[in-house]
């Protein structure tokens, strides 16, 4: 060895040696006296190493790998003690089978240590068993700092943090030492001198731990993933060096596939210990094992209920929402399928309503089943006999069944059933288990009482929607009907006349046209907006419309009017509607105006009477209500469809009206255009039947 050495193991040991003395003189209490043991077994460690680097005795070379192996044990003891304060009463079942791995791996440390004659290159003659041992004390180690920082809460890491670090820290440079010496079989010299430096460098971090021990608060309960994964790994490591030492012995017996079935009996551990963590039976039984020997209680209710309501909640996941709400209720007894029975309204029995990992067989229970007189109004958690010929039928279509689990609601009363495949492993069924079934039962309840209440809210959307659609496609049915009856009776007097006969071809053909267009309108989704990018020019749309209209009209406007955004057969129903509704006001001889301009980016339309005006309660309460109406032939649609037409345009439509002074029905569209004339007035006054008296 180099003086290099001697002199950074001396100067480690020294450096620890003085900060023992600070963390007794700045710290109390037991934390206190067991963070200074912590600094001090790594100085007497590192001066012990340094003597028998310097002597080269044989003693003082066992001396210094024993203590080796103490201070890993006396970290593990200081490490434990601070777990167990924040895991309180239940984490005395982990420390039992910690302390006897432990042990067990420093008794096969030591004994290797006595038994080894040493040379003067000692810290490189470690022999497998040795390197072995010491690789699993150091493991064990940063498994408890990784378990204790992990358990700790934001709080309680001010206070654990700084000794898992730096204990942990330490023990991972160890992992790392003698990992790489069981491959290469030798250690690292460069290794162990920079352990040396490193020990001496986060030792200061133990006194600070020690100052910060005195504001210790609170000791909150233990995290049972800590335990399972603390276990599981504990479990596996010890596997492994099981393994390990029997490859071993195999090489030492020196046989001539020794080496061979070191190897293979190495890689096949592996994978089975691969297999084993990955298998959903082994970690059910290892699990209930854990849950059986390491705490009073079976679950942790805070995280099963923000378990399920994560599950029952998430909208954006692959698995339907059935197939979600029987995992919720599987998971909590470790189920790995099951059948969910929904009760239709107004029905007493229960239909199939999906399956996760069994068959989707369309299967029910009639109210009469027995099963169903069990469950009663979803009270009770009910154990299906294996031999049940009630059952005959359901185990045919699915297979093995275990657990029926009601879903109670608290208005419809039993909403349904959740069928149950046996678990992974055996499992109790206590009362435990049953409120906690019982208690998601009811929530899985609400989740599909909400969803099936959501799927009728949208239906009945889907059917007012086409309700509407079906009444403006009644009203304006009734104007092109209006508009037939009044060329029938004109034809009586004029059908002789050839300008008559060319009138009424063009309206029926206008009217097949119109009446073709209301039912593809009405065939249409309610999702689906007719002509939404169309814009139109509204003074023409406008003077088409007063030139087809059975009384005078008269229209004024720019005519080079900017272009409105809407569809012109939305503009022509909504501007028709409220055209025959000035007609119908206005004193006979009366003509409907209609005043056309833009104001800035919007358009607007005047339609204006002369003729008893309307209330302002009127306007406010009949106006615009659906099937409300004052004429004895009218049918209250047309103002309505008229304004939720324009609404949908992204417009509106106002009414400025009193009594005794005329009504103005304004309508206000977005513009597309820029108007760039001088407003020309032009007045039409048309018949649509040009016979007409």
């Amino acid at each position: 060895m180099s003086a290099a050495s001697f002199v950074l193991h001396a100067g480690s040991a020294a450096v620890c040696l003085v900060w023992t003395a600070l963390v007794l003189s700045a710290g109390r209490g037991k934390a206190a006296r067991l963070l200074a043991a912590a600094c001090g077994i790594a100085a007497l460690w590192a001066g012990s190493y340094a003597y028998a680097l310097h002597n080269g005795q044989d003693w003082a070379q066992r001396l210094a790998a024993a203590l080796e192996i103490g201070r890993w044990l006396v970290w593990l003891l200081v490490l434990g003690f601070f777990f167990r304060r924040i895991a309180g009463q239940r984490a005395g079942a982990l420390m039992p089978a910690l302390a006897i791995t432990a042990a067990a791996g420093a008794a096969i440390a030591m004994l290797v240590t006595l038994l080894d004659r040493g040379t003067p290159e000692f810290a490189s003659d470690l022999g497998a068993f040795g390197t072995l041992a010491r690789l699993m004390l150091a493991l064990l180690v940063v498994l408890m700092a990784e378990n204790l920082f992990r358990t700790a809460g934001e709080a309680e890491r001010w206070h654990v943090g700084l000794p898992a670090i730096a204990l942990g820290g330490l023990s991972a440079f160890d992992v790392l030492l003698y990992a790489e010496a069981a491959l290469s079989q030798q250690v690292s010299v460069p290794l162990l001198d920079a352990r040396a430096a490193l020990t001496a460098a986060v030792t200061p971090l133990l006194a600070v731990a020690a100052v910060r021990d005195a504001r210790w608060r609170r000791d909150p309960p233990v995290s049972r993933q800590v335990v399972f994964h603390g276990a599981t790994l504990v479990v596996a490591g010890a596997f492994l060096l099981a393994v390990g030492a029997l490859g071993e012995i195999l090489r030492w017996l020196d046989v001539a596939w020794g080496a061979a079935a070191q190897i293979s009996l190495l890689a096949v551990a592996l994978i089975g210990l691969a297999v084993a963590l990955t298998s959903g039976t082994v970690r059910s039984r290892f699990r209930g094992m854990i849950v059986d020997h390491f705490f009073t209680a079976r679950y942790d209710y805070r995280r099963e209920w923000l378990r399920a309501v994560e599950a029952l909640s998430a909208g954006e996941q692959p698995m339907a929402p059935e197939q979600r709400a029987i995992r919720v209720v599987a998971d909590v007894v470790d189920s790995p399928a099951g059948v969910l029975l929904q009760r239709d309204p107004g029905e007493a029995g229960l239909r199939w309503a999906g399956s996760w990992n069994l068959p989707a067989e369309h299967q029910s229970l009639g109210a009469e089943h027995a099963l169903m007189a069990q469950i009663g109004a979803g009270q009770e958690v009910v154990a299906l006999p294996a031999e049940d010929p009630a059952l005959r039928d359901l185990r045919r279509a699915y297979g093995p069944l275990w657990l029926a689990v009601p879903l109670a609601h608290g208005r419809e009363g039993l909403a349904g059933v959740v069928l149950l495949a046996p678990p992974r492993a055996p499992f109790k069924l206590d009362r435990e288990v049953a409120e906690l079934l019982r208690m998601l039962g009811r929530q899985v309840a609400m989740f599909l009482a909400e969803r099936r209440a959501a799927e009728r809210l949208v239906d009945e959307r889907r059917l007012a929607d086409y309700a509407k659609r079906f009444a403006f496609v009644a009203h304006d049915v009734k104007t092109v009907s209006s508009q037939l009856s009044l060329l029938l009776a004109n034809a009586e007097e004029n059908l002789a006349d050839p300008e008559f006969q060319h009138d009424m071809l063009v309206t029926v053909r206008a009217s097949t046209a119109r009446i073709n267009a209301l039912i593809v309108r009405l065939g249409q989704p309610g999702d689906v907006p007719e002509g939404a990018a169309e814009a139109i020019s509204p003074l023409e749309r406008l003077q088409a419309l007063a030139a087809a209209k059975p009384y005078a009209v008269e229209v004024t406007g720019h005519e080079g009017a900017a272009l409105a955004a809407i569809a012109a057969s939305r503009f022509d129903t909504a501007v028709g509607h409220l055209m025959n509704n000035a007609a119908e006001a206005s004193p006979p001889g009366e003509p409907v105006r209609v005043q056309v301009r833009q104001e800035g980016s919007q358009f607007v339309v005047d339609v204006m009477d002369r003729g008893p005006g309307m209330s302002a309660e009127f306007v406010r309460d009949e106006l615009f209500r659906p099937l409300s109406t004052s004429k004895r032939q009218g049918s209250g649609i047309g103002a309505w469809q008229a304004r939720e037409l324009l609404r949908e345009a992204g417009g509106e439509l106002t009414v400025l009206s009193r009594p005794g002074a005329g009504t103005t029905m304004r309508i206000v569209l977005p513009a597309r255009g820029v108007a760039g004339e001088p407003p020309a007035p032009v007045a039409i006054a048309a018949a649509a039947m040009r016979g007409a008296a």
